[in-house]
């Protein structure tokens, strides 16, 4: 809707992660280096934890494109699953297309499909998505596949991925034995103020910027709203681009950015027993939905709606919950 206003040849700041928009910040860059060892030189579990927003996906997005690895990605959703469940959703993850009445029948069924259907890679990668939400016991079968072995080799890497909770998880008393069990954990950090500005400029010139859309000081507010997080930080740029071509401007300052978030704030009566995951799940659905329908029904070349406000509920418990609080 606003491309034109800014002659940008694209969204530079959608929520879902696009490769054509990657930038590893400092941090980034040394947190793929140390998986990336821990994948393909180290025995043991690989551990990935972040707050919900630092970039986790699209950092595992890059370190699968790594030559002669192949990657599963599973994602457990029920806290009261049993091993065998755990292993039946393995077996329709890898396309074994049968279900399991025991543990061994599936780990028997399972290194002959890894020994026999990836042979030609040197590792093949389990990664488990939202590791925080898995209990003791599916916990403990997903540490036992990085050790299965056939003839001497290792079969499986399992790589971890959660929430900052996992590493409390990780730390409570009866989880020491797991803990054992991971050769590499790594804890993805915000974006400092310096960082957020480069990663806006990154995506601004990615999606065909020639001049500056945002002042220095408009940035560091936005770095300042947004604490570094940089699904955070998308949704305050792509919703001050919105005000902006709304408002008729084409430089956006911090005073823009501070009517902005005030905008975004009127709806500060959210439920405070709403989590992290659910605000920002909740503001990515309505991006999306707002993306359809503008698909559907596009604007006149003059008019200029206030498109920002049907996103405003939503987003402001984004804005309450980590600014506000």
């Amino acid at each position: 809707m606003y491309l034109a206003h800014y002659k940008l040849e694209k969204e530079p700041f959608g929520i879902s992660p696009d490769p054509d928009f990657l930038w590893l910040s400092e941090k980034h860059t040394r947190a793929y280096e140390t998986l990336r060892e821990g994948i393909l030189e180290r025995d043991g579990c690989v551990l990935l934890t972040g707050d919900i927003g630092t970039g986790k996906t699209t950092l595992i997005k890059r370190l699968v494109r790594i030559d002669d690895v192949a990657a599963i990605f599973v994602t457990l959703h029920d806290p009261d699953l049993t091993g065998l469940d755990f292993f039946n959703v393995l077996a329709a993850e890898f396309r074994m297309e049968r279900r399991f009445q025991s543990r061994e029948e599936f780990l028997s069924a399972f290194k002959r499909l890894l020994l026999d259907a990836f042979s030609d890679y040197k590792k093949v990668l389990l990664i488990i998505d939202e590791a925080q939400r898995l209990n003791r016991g599916v916990l403990l079968e997903a540490v036992a596949l990085s050790d299965l072995k056939l003839s001497g080799r290792k079969l499986l890497k399992v790589f971890f991925v959660g929430q900052l909770e996992f590493n409390q998880m990780l730390m409570s008393a009866e989880n020491r034995d797991v803990l054992q069990h991971i050769s590499v954990h790594h804890y993805l950090e915000p974006l400092s103020a310096e960082e957020t500005r480069r990663y806006i400029g990154h995506r601004l010139a990615v999606a065909g910027a020639k001049t500056p859309i945002f002042t220095s000081a408009a940035a560091d507010r936005i770095a300042q709203l947004a604490r570094g997080y940089p699904r955070l930080i998308n949704i305050v740029c792509d919703h001050a681009l919105l005000y902006g071509y709304s408002a008729d401007v084409t430089l956006i300052d911090a005073p823009l950015i501070d009517d902005c978030s005030r905008d975004l704030s009127v709806a500060l009566g959210i439920d405070d027993a709403l989590d992290r995951e659910q605000l920002v799940g909740a503001v990515e659905e309505q991006i999306e939905a707002q993306a359809a329908e503008s698909a559907r029904a596009p604007q006149s070349a003059g008019a200029r709606p206030y498109v920002f406000i049907a996103a405003a509920t939503l987003a402001a418990a984004v804005f309450a919950f980590f600014f506000f609080r």
